[in-house]
């Protein structure tokens, strides 16, 4: 089954990597060239093209061919067709099989440890860290089901797991459960193929190109592949490939060729801001494909429109953070070629500008820091910059900052801090700052006695340059404006580079080599790094701490990792200074794996609360969950589920049933809905007469049915395929009040109860049309029980109740006007029949 799993895996990024190539086949294949794109560079873009693609044309395909084997084989087809048009410019030439090889070597180890600190240390089959898997999954389910992709579940982008694995699930039998445990490392696979790439429009020597990858794969900030990373990994290739057409002139990119590209970019977020629709987009995609294939003769102007406008419009495609991704990225590439044409009029009193940003910056983030400790602590006054950036999302989305909000989670500087330090990892940003600092004292600026500034070292422009652009990130990040944290894995890729030339400039490229530096070095080194994990780390240790339950998951493979960073210690005193090297990258890079790994358990914390007693792993579900969820797939198809969000996550994951009410995140509901959905279930539980309580009960989910959500309504087959097609990105609704007549949330906040008659005719209405009629099933567990009881400012613990049902509750449950269709221990399923 797992062999099966992994084959079905493999193929699964195969074909979206194919119909990524089939579409970029419409543009001459001079652009390739044109661009300077590496073939690694070149399966990223087809991935990121592919991905989305995949999801729109099966959901057409499932709209117009009933059968999915002939949907799947269609998609085959045209991937197959994508792989065989463009093999000459995508497989590893001769001299490149060497390169493959090494990268496989280094990659390997490197995905498999990253996977087991990220997720599979937490893990143990079937039980999982799925909390964010369970809507793709229950959207690949039903269309496994069904045969249909429901186009209403794609709220603001096409997943790019939904609709290729219900295909495999549909045909060939995939286990959504075993695929997602998978694809976390085929993700991760792709995330270091993109490292590599982004390092590759850097470097053409092959030894910083290596020193480089491996920084970036030991520090990789991202390890699920979902349609923001794949966004961000893209943004980050997006950036190499620019740092790679940077020296086409001695003094960089002309300035014409610059802001028709920058200018590109601009007029392709504006195009995309308009058109407000995936399905559009792909549109545009392609004709624009068509137009630059009429334009491949002019070398002169098609590649700058190519990277300036298809490679953001892939960006867009894929999520709306492109939105943030693509301004940074082109931020950060002018940034570069100001620098150059500063530094290229040597000398230049601009070095002393650039070396005091150096300094500023890091110091501006400390002071932001520190604030932000402070005002955690209570010892400043909570500041929120959210009014200000309220006239900037309400002038471009119209919407403001407000409690309960998605714009409200994702703004702030505390919430910026923690997203920006658990990406950068403390011992990275230390030792950082310290290589930076020693950098500028001992290496780059050397005054003649006139006080002039000498010639530059060699690296001196990618130095500065990616660490003022990954320093005034940061600065950015810190303000808290709203999801812009998400361009973190930017930040690392920049401070990458800056790593690495700092290493190579300090330690590799010193000649004449001193008998006695290189082991000192190499202590020194080896030291620092010991000790800064031994010291950040040890404490988490202690059994006291909140998070001390976490870290013990994760212990065997820190000790692992100290025993290896000892290991490597030993070598870096050999006499081969290139091995002496090597070992001192490994040092280094390991010890930013351990930092990876040791923070990934704090944070872990931060996301799901101290860890239970009785908890042996890290999920949202146990085998009752998953008993029940079986149970209802194989005996109840055509049921709306109310429960827990919780609750409702696995059970649809597994099912593929359609919910009463939308939720983004586990933990995150429309208040107004939520405040329904709980006074239904406690209508159910309250020990009164039948009849009261069935009244009670069906006046107060009859709104939730009434004005029930588009998706839902889709599945149930009363809501239109094509509209949904065409559905706008961006509307005036959250996607938790989002319904095809209104809100439900509006209904819940101020509609007064509605009668038993109108309770029983909205239900007919709604739930009963002739021979598809479908049922209202609550879900009741000790965790739905607790939900009730919240209020709206507190949320349930992440980890499932480990105590049964109360007696008395099974007792009024089985007394009551509620058919009981299943029971366990600690679940009871009931029908509501609001209709009779």
């Amino acid at each position: 089954m797992w062999t099966t799993t992994f084959v079905l895996t493999f193929l699964f990024f195969l074909i979206q990597l194919g119909t990524g190539f089939s579409i970029l086949a419409i543009a001459s294949t001079k652009f390739v060239e044109l661009c300077r794109l590496t073939r690694a560079q070149l399966v990223v873009l087809g991935s990121t093209v592919g991905a989305s693609t995949t999801g729109i044309l099966l959901g057409v395909l499932s709209l117009l061919i009933s059968d999915m084997r002939l949907q799947l084989a269609a998609i085959i087809a045209l991937a197959s067709l994508g792989l065989a048009w463009s093999w000459l410019n995508w497989r590893p030439g001769a001299g490149e099989m060497r390169t493959a090889a090494i990268w496989c070597v280094l990659s390997l180890p490197i995905a498999l440890i990253t996977w087991w600190w990220s997720f599979g240390a937490f893990s143990s089959f079937p039980y999982a860290d799925i909390g964010a898997d369970v809507h793709w999954m229950k959207t690949a389910q039903e269309y496994a089901d069904g045969g249909v992709i429901n186009p209403y579940a794609a709220q603001s982008y096409v997943d790019l797991r939904s609709a290729l694995a219900g295909a495999f699930a549909g045909t060939l039998g995939l286990d959504l459960l075993r695929f997602s445990w998978t694809y976390r490392f085929f993700s991760i696979l792709f995330f270091l193929l993109a490292s590599y790439a982004f390092v590759q429009g850097f470097y053409s020597t092959s030894s910083r190109r290596w020193i480089a990858f491996f920084f970036a794969a030991t520090g990789n900030p991202v390890v699920l592949m979902t349609n923001g990373s794949l966004a961000v990994a893209s943004s980050v290739v997006f950036l190499g490939v620019l740092m790679g057409n940077a020296d086409r002139k001695a003094n960089g990119v002309s300035a014409r060729s610059a802001l028709l590209l920058a200018g590109g970019a601009g007029a392709m977020l504006l195009v995309a801001f308009a058109v407000n629709n995936n399905t559009l987009m792909l549109a545009l995609l392609v004709a624009g494909l068509f137009l630059l294939r009429l334009l491949s003769n002019t070398a002169r102007y098609s590649w700058p429109l190519f990277l300036g406008c298809i490679w953001p419009a892939t960006l867009l495609l894929a999520h709306r953070g492109s939105y943030l991704f693509v301004p940074t990225v082109l931020i950060s590439w002018l940034l570069y070629l100001a620098i150059v044409r500063m530094v290229s009029a040597w000398p230049s009193p601009s070095i002393a500008i650039l070396r005091f940003l150096s300094f500023a910056l890091p110091l501006i983030i400390a002071g932001t820091i520190i604030c932000v400790a402070g005002m955690r602590f209570g010892y400043i006054p909570p500041v929120s910059a959210n009014d200000t950036f309220s006239s900037i999302t309400g002038l471009i989305l119209g919407r403001r900052i407000e409690g309960g909000e998605e714009l409200f989670l994702g703004s702030g500087p505390q919430i910026a801090t923690i997203e920006l330090g658990r990406t950068l990892g403390p011992l990275f940003s230390v030792c950082i700052v310290l290589g930076v600092a020693w950098w500028w004292m001992t290496r780059p600026v050397l005054r003649a006695s006139s006080g002039t500034i000498g010639p530059r070292a060699e690296g001196f422009t990618t130095l500065v340059w990616s660490w003022i652009a990954g320093c005034g990130l940061s600065v950015a990040v810190l303000s808290g404006f709203p999801f812009l944290y998400r361009t973190s894995a930017i930040i690392v890729s920049l401070l990458t580079i800056t790593a690495t030339e700092t290493f190579c400039q300090l330690l590799v490229d010193v000649t004449p080599v001193s008998r006695h530096r290189r082991p000192l070095v190499a202590v020194a080194v080896t030291l620092l790094a010991t000790i800064l994990v031994i010291a950040i780390y040890a404490f988490a240790w202690r059994p006291g701490l909140a998070f001390a339950g976490y870290q013990a998951f994760l212990r065997p493979t820190e000790i692992a990792g100290l025993v290896l960073l000892a290991a490597l210690a030993l070598l870096t005193l050999a006499r081969s200074r290139l091995i002496s090297i090597y070992s001192l990258v490994g040092v280094v890079g390991l010890a930013v794996a351990v930092d990876k790994a040791g923070l990934s358990g704090i944070h872990r914390n931060y996301s799901y609360g101290p860890l239970p007693d009785h908890a042996m792993v890290v999920s949202h579900y146990n085998a009752s969950d998953l008993e029940v969820a079986h149970w209802l797939r194989a005996n109840l198809r055509k049921g709306i589920l109310i429960s827990d969000p919780y609750s409702l996550g696995i059970i649809q994951a597994v099912t593929g049933a359609p919910a009463a009410y939308l939720f983004s995140n586990l933990d995150t509901v429309n208040e107004a809905v939520a405040r329904r959905t709980k006074a239904v279930v406690r209508a159910i539980l309250q020990p009164m007469d039948e009849g009261q309580r069935l009244a009670t009960a069906c006046s107060l989910v009859a709104p939730l049915i009434s004005e029930i959500n588009s998706e839902a309504f889709f599945q149930m087959g009363r809501a239109d395929a094509l509209s949904g097609l065409m559905k706008a990105i961006r509307e005036s609704q959250t996607p938790a009040q989002e319904s095809p007549r209104g809100s439900s949330g509006e209904m819940a906040a101020g509609r007064p109860e509605i009668t038993s008659e109108e309770a029983k005719s909205a239900f007919r209405n709604v739930l009963e049309a002739g021979e598809d009629d479908w049922n209202l099933v609550a879900i009741i567990t000790p965790r739905t029980i607790e939900w009730t009881q919240l209020a709206a400012d507190q949320r349930l613990s992440y980890f499932p109740p480990a105590e049964p049902i109360a007696p008395a509750v099974t007792d009024v449950l089985r007394t009551g006007p509620f058919p009981v269709l299943f029971t366990s221990s600690q679940t009871a399923v009931l029908r509501i029949p609001c209709s009779r």
